[in-house]
């Protein structure tokens, strides 16, 4: 049972702008698919209307303050503390992941077991929302790997694993 935060963010923590994800690397795309599928996914409902759908083969859990939000297909909450008791007491075989906004990961940092972070070697020009500052002295890097730009991602990027110390 592992509640994980995932996120693509640039070298300033940028992680979108007008409320759509700052850059689209399909690397990044692909292991977000390939990590997520099967489990848990935890968003708010900004996101949840900026992706447009529910993601497929997951178990889509959307937050809103607004009791009359409802999403046919989708787990509707409004705390991450009742999310993650619930996700806790049902002792569930798959993991959770926290995908955003800024606001859901600031409230469900201090839950998460391990990061999945792709950083992007860019620096964008506009942005309005961010990944939070984290105490990183409570992490471990345990896993790392380091890309090139190529046809299908326009700028370097890396894929960090953090568990918590």
């Amino acid at each position: 049972m592992s509640i994980n935060l995932i996120v693509c963010h640039d070298i300033n923590g940028a992680i979108g702008y007008k409320n759509k994800l700052i850059s689209h690397q399909s690397a990044d795309l692909k292991r977000f698919k390939q990590i997520t599928q099967g489990h848990f996914i935890l968003m708010g409902s900004t996101t949840y209307k900026s992706i447009g759908k529910l993601l497929p083969n997951r178990h889509n859990i959307i937050l809103s303050r607004n009791k009359k939000f409802h999403v046919p297909g989708a787990f509707v909450r409004h705390s991450i503390a009742d999310v993650i008791k619930e996700y806790k007491l049902n002792n569930n075989e798959q993991e959770l992941f926290i995908i955003g906004g800024e606001q859901i990961y600031r409230q469900a940092i201090k839950y998460a077991n391990k990061l999945y972070v792709t950083i992007i070697d860019h620096e964008f020009d506009k942005a309005d929302t961010f990944f939070p500052n984290i105490n990183m002295d409570e992490w471990k890097l345990i896993d790392y790997e380091k890309h090139q730009a190529d046809e299908n991602n326009d700028y370097n990027y890396s894929f960090l694993t953090y568990k918590r110390i």
